[in-house]
C-alpha cells in the first residue's frame, strides 16, 4: 500500500516540476540598454554679458536650477569580458519660469507678465562601461565613459505663446530654434544585482533585464554652435552631475 501512494505522489509531482522555470546562472545574451536621470540644470546664456549690470537670463529666471530629465536608449555594438561598447540615442526635458521685463521710457526695468525657457535636447552618443571589475571579482561597481554630438531644440514663450519681435526692417523673428553642440560624461554604476542575485536572476528569466545599474556622473558640455559667434551658450558653465537607473538587456 505504502509503495501505491508513493508512486502515485510521484505521479503527481512531475507534472508540477515540468512546469517550474529552470532559473540558470548564465545571463541572457546582452542586446542593449534604458536609462533614465535627473540633473540640476541651468544654462550659461549670461556668458556673454558679463559686463552687463543685468545680465539676461538671471535677470529673467534668476539662478535657479531645475531639474531636466533625460532618458538614453542604447544598442550594445561589443560585449566582451572587460566591458561593453554602446551607441544611443536620447532626449531630455527641461524648462524655466520666470517674469518678462522691458525698459520703460526713462531707462527704468519694469516687470511684465509670465515668461518661460524650454530645451528638448537630443544627443546621439557612443560610450564604453567597464564590466570587469564585476564580471572578475564580484565588485559591484563599473566605471563608464560617454561623448555625444547634441542638438538642444529652445523655444521662449510668454502669456500668448511662443516669443516673436519685428526687426527694424520689418522681418518677423520668432523665439525658437535649434542649437548643436557636444558634451563628454564620466560616471561610476553601482551593480544592484550584487545585493540579490536570486532576483536579479528571476528578473532576467522572466523580462530580460540581466542587469540593474544605479549610476552617477559628471557631464561637461559646450552647446553654442560648436563656438558661433552668432549663438549662445546653452550648456552650463560647470561639470553637471545627474543621476539615475540603467536596464541591461
Amino acid at each position: 500500500m505504502k509503495r501505491v501512494l508513493l508512486a502515485l505522489a510521484l505521479a503527481a509531482a512531475l507534472p508540477a516540476a515540468a512546469q517550474s522555470p529552470v532559473i540558470t546562472v548564465k545571463e541572457s545574451p546582452r542586446w542593449g540598454s534604458f536609462q533614465i536621470s535627473i540633473s540640476p540644470y541651468s544654462p550659461n546664456i549670461d556668458s556673454e554679458f558679463t559686463a552687463t549690470p543685468f545680465p539676461p537670463y538671471a535677470t529673467i529666471f534668476g539662478t535657479s536650477r531645475p531639474l531636466m530629465v533625460q532618458a538614453l536608449f542604447n544598442k550594445s555594438l561589443w560585449v566582451t569580458q572587460f566591458g561593453t561598447l554602446e551607441l544611443g540615442l536620447g532626449v531630455g526635458f527641461w524648462q524655466v519660469s520666470g517674469e518678462g521685463i522691458y525698459q520703460a521710457q526713462d531707462g527704468t526695468l519694469v516687470r511684465g507678465g509670465s515668461t518661460n525657457l524650454m530645451l528638448i535636447p537630443i544627443q546621439a552618443q557612443v560610450g564604453y562601461r567597464w564590466e570587469w571589475f564585476y564580471e572578475r571579482f564580484e565588485v559591484p561597481f563599473e566605471p563608464y565613459a560617454r561623448f555625444a554630438i547634441i542638438d538642444s531644440i529652445w523655444s521662449t514663450s510668454g502669456q500668448n505663446g511662443t516669443s516673436s519681435w519685428t526687426t527694424a526692417d520689418f522681418v518677423i523673428q520668432r523665439g525658437s530654434g535649434a542649437t548643436f553642440g557636444w558634451s563628454a560624461t564620466l560616471g561610476l554604476a553601482l551593480v544592484l544585482d550584487f545585493f540579490d542575485t536570486g532576483l536579479s536572476r528571476q528578473m532576467d528569466y522572466d523580462v530580460g533585464i540581466n542587469r540593474t545599474l544605479l549610476f552617477f556622473d559628471f557631464t561637461r558640455s559646450s552647446i553654442n554652435d560648436f563656438g558661433s559667434k552668432n549663438s549662445w551658450q546653452l550648456a552650463p558653465s560647470y561639470w553637471a552631475w545627474s543621476i539615475g537607473l540603467q536596464f541591461v538587456f
